[in-house]
């Protein structure tokens, strides 16, 4: 195997998994929705530069109209927006999608009911910051490639 910068890779190496790794990462589909268009540009932002092609949607009509349109990895989804909320949209998903995993994040994730949060698969709060989730969007998208490999 010969890396970008044309070096050879020892045969036998973990190099290759990880390769394959960042090569389903490359071409995972992320959508968010949120009906703050700030948070959609910096989950453009952020997410887009880690490799990922990201689509986002302004609210949750919208955000459901893209799953059935595209192939998406991962939905990245507030709780709290005016219309469908992101509950509502995250039960739509798992009748719909039932192996989409669904990130729902919240500016106040208190406001959460405990019997509402086993529609999503990870839930943030939107004060974590960037790191938390990327590794929650790299855990899923890691599990579903292997699942997807099974």
């Amino acid at each position: 195997m010969v890396r970008r910068d044309n070096s050879a890779l020892p045969l036998g190496s973990n190099h290759a998994s990880k390769l394959t790794e960042e090569r389903a990462k490359v071409v995972a589909s992320i959508l968010c929705i949120d009906d703050d268009p700030r948070v959609l540009d910096l989950y453009k932002a952020l997410l887009g530069a880690k490799g990922y092609t990201v689509l986002t949607a302004p609210d949750g009509p919208t955000g459901l109209a893209i799953t059935r349109k595209y192939s998406i990895s991962v939905v990245v989804v507030d709780f709290r927006m005016p219309g469908l909320d992101g509950n509502q949209v995250a039960r739509v998903l798992m009748q719909e999608h039932p192996k989409l995993p669904v990130v729902m994040c919240s500016g106040f994730p208190d406001d959460i009911p405990e019997s509402l949060k086993w529609f999503a698969d990870v839930v943030l709060e939107k004060g974590d910051g960037p790191d938390t989730l990327l590794s929650a969007i790299d855990k899923l998208i890691g599990s579903e490639t292997k699942k997807a490999s099974a």
